[in-house]
């Protein structure tokens, strides 16, 4: 409970300390169209970090989890439900290069990446977008360790289980390691980048309380994984919820 406490104290200490660039003020209306970019994997890892060196591991499983399809599905009713109208932009052929990197901050406010304007045209003007939403898995910090000395980021480079053993006492979280991005296209902006988002997606991990300890911990079930792949998707739908809820539906 001490070391939970103190992460958390660091956790909201490195959040106040970075401002993030104002956004500016936007609107949007039911019916607007909203574009949706997801590309993640379908099979979980398992990340354990435990007394010493010695005793970490990653591990990668082959099972289907068909994450990225209900990843996509969650995304898709939370912007549907909000009353807008979903554009899969995957299924109109655009790939990850082309929607990612499009907006960044600068001097307090925002500005479309140079290089970037043809595509931001074409968003505008060929899919008739209001904004994206972009999800691509990657590296994340599962967690801020601050027991007994300085403080250690814990990075895992898929989603899935993330473990910490000491003492004797094992920590579960289940870790959605994605990368969001919410550009707004009219007046341009990256929702992500902001407050309160992006102190949500500062560690993107849900603590297991009560998960039951595997049968074999370098080997685990299908079975053992649901509550990781529960919580993953969980995850996903608060923190698409919190992304509709800022692009200010009328």
């Amino acid at each position: 409970m001490r070391i939970t406490a103190i992460i958390l104290i660091v956790t909201a200490l490195i959040s106040g300390c970075v401002t993030a660039p104002p956004l500016p003020k936007i609107e949007s209306s039911r019916g607007d169209r909203i574009g949706l970019f997801v590309e993640v994997g379908d099979s979980p890892s398992h990340t354990h970090i435990g007394t010493t060196v010695f005793n970490n591991f990653v591990k990668n499983y082959s099972y289907n989890w068909n994450l990225g399809a209900d990843v996509t599905r969650t995304v898709e009713q939370t912007i549907a439900g909000a009353g807008f109208t979903v554009v899969d932009l995957r299924k109109e052929g655009l790939n990850y290069a082309e929607v990612s990197g499009l907006i960044q901050p600068v001097k307090g406010g925002w500005q479309i990446v140079p290089g970037k304007e043809g595509m931001i045209r074409r968003l505008r003007e060929e899919f008739r977008l209001k904004a994206l939403l972009v999800v691509k898995e990657g590296q994340a910090t599962a967690a801020l360790e601050c027991a007994g000395g300085p403080c250690v980021a814990r990075y895992v480079n898929n989603s899935g289980l993330y473990t910490h053993s000491i003492f004797g006492l094992t920590a579960y979280l289940a870790v959605a390691a994605y990368r969001w991005n919410v550009f707004v296209l009219d007046p341009v902006a990256d929702v992500a980048m902001a407050d309160p988002l992006k102190t949500m997606l500062q560690y993107p991990s849900v603590r297991l309380f009560g998960f039951k300890s595997p049968v074999d911990f370098k080997n685990l079930t299908e079975a053992e994984f649901v509550p990781v792949r529960d919580a993953i998707l969980k995850f996903t739908e608060k923190v698409s919820k919190e992304a509709v809820k800022d692009l200010n539906v009328k």
